[in-house]
């Protein structure tokens, strides 16, 4: 993912990454999701290194992928999301993550991620969060089981392991799910005016205390209060988990958005910054910034400024105060960080 000094968005960022060819121009894997190790710690260092992670959905039915990339080489490595269980024959097997789980169900979407401590969480549209364990990433190739020539199969088969030909995959290994049921709404990505909110995309708030975690929802444009909403949970620095209360991962705080069309949402120091697509595959997204009402609640819009085209993900890096998002449009792909607007 080397830097292009010739990339459009140059004079805009702060810095910038760019996926190789084969990534770029992919019509089965597309980009949504980012996070930093600045989600993941406190000092901003995963032992000697730093990362970005980018989660890509296939709409091939292959499930969820994400990108580890060293910004300091501008080098990247998929690992493979799976869903582990016991086969027919009581051996470990995984498969592909989709929604419904069972069947031929599509890939989950991973419209947003976040890395904190040991675990990923990855956002399931219509069900909620779920969760993988940094610390066990398996290797395939090196398996003596292993098989990464193939590129059609996942899971065991015939005494082999299988993983869409990819060397890395990591299991989920629990998950968070809306009390209220999954998440429904009309078709053309219209929201519903209430029930269980959708969980479109996820980010972190290190300036809170607790750390919250940020879900928005995107919802395409109605009226006011179909903009989408977004909400904050609680989370334990120690753990990396959620900060549960009678067995009950309770949001703290709620807010629906000024605007529809919001891809995510992130807050830093009680300022918001939402990416908002709605001028298509040739149009510049949006930047919004925003505060809390204390009237209302909802969320106010104090600025809005252009953004790349096909803005997704939002994830704030403190001290070098940048706010990090991928695009996903085939062919104008780019991880890139900018400055927040001034206040």
């Amino acid at each position: 993912m080397p830097k292009s000094a010739d990339h459009p968005f140059q004079l805009l960022t702060s810095r910038f990454y760019c996926f190789n060819d084969g990534d770029d121009a992919t019509a089965e894997w597309f980009p949504q999701g980012v996070s930093t190790v600045a989600d993941a710690q406190a000092d901003q260092q995963w032992g000697s290194k730093q990362a970005i992670l980018v989660s890509w959905y296939s709409k091939g039915g292959k499930g969820v992928r994400v990108s580890f990339l060293d910004p300091a080489t501008g080098d990247y490595q998929h690992v493979l999301l799976v869903y582990p269980y016991t086969n027919s024959n009581g051996n470990p097997s995984y498969e592909a993550v989709t929604t419904p789980q069972a069947g031929d169900g599509g890939s989950v979407h991973a419209g947003g991620i976040v890395w904190y401590g040991n675990y990923l969480y990855v956002a399931d549209t219509r069900r909620g969060l779920r969760v993988f364990d940094m610390r066990r990433i398996f290797d395939i190739k090196s398996a003596g089981s292993g098989d990464v020539e193939d590129s059609s199969r996942v899971g065991r088969h015939d005494n082999k392991y299988y993983s869409y030909g990819y060397r890395y995959v990591m299991p989920q290994v629990f998950g968070y799910s809306h009390p209220g049921g999954l998440a429904t709404h009309p078709a053309d990505h219209v929201c519903n005016a209430g029930g269980p909110q959708k969980f479109s995309s996820v980010a972190l708030d290190r300036s809170t205390t607790p750390d919250t975690l940020i879900t928005s929802e995107y919802c395409a444009t109605v009226s006011a209060e179909r903009n989408g909403r977004v909400a904050r949970y609680p989370m334990d620095g120690g753990s990396g988990l959620p900060a549960m209360t009678g067995g009950v991962w309770q949001a703290t705080a709620a807010h629906r958005m000024p605007k529809a069309n919001t891809q995510g949402a992130v807050a830093h120091e009680a300022r918001w910054f939402l990416s908002r697509t709605g001028r298509g595959e040739q149009g510049a997204g949006y930047l919004t910034t925003a505060t809390a009402s204390g009237s209302t609640g909802d969320l106010v819009e104090t600025g809005d400024r252009n953004a790349a085209i096909g803005v997704e993900d939002l994830s704030y890096w403190p001290g070098s105060e940048e706010i990090f998002t991928v695009t996903e449009y085939p062919d104008k792909r780019v991880v890139y960080g900018v400055t927040p607007p001034s206040p």
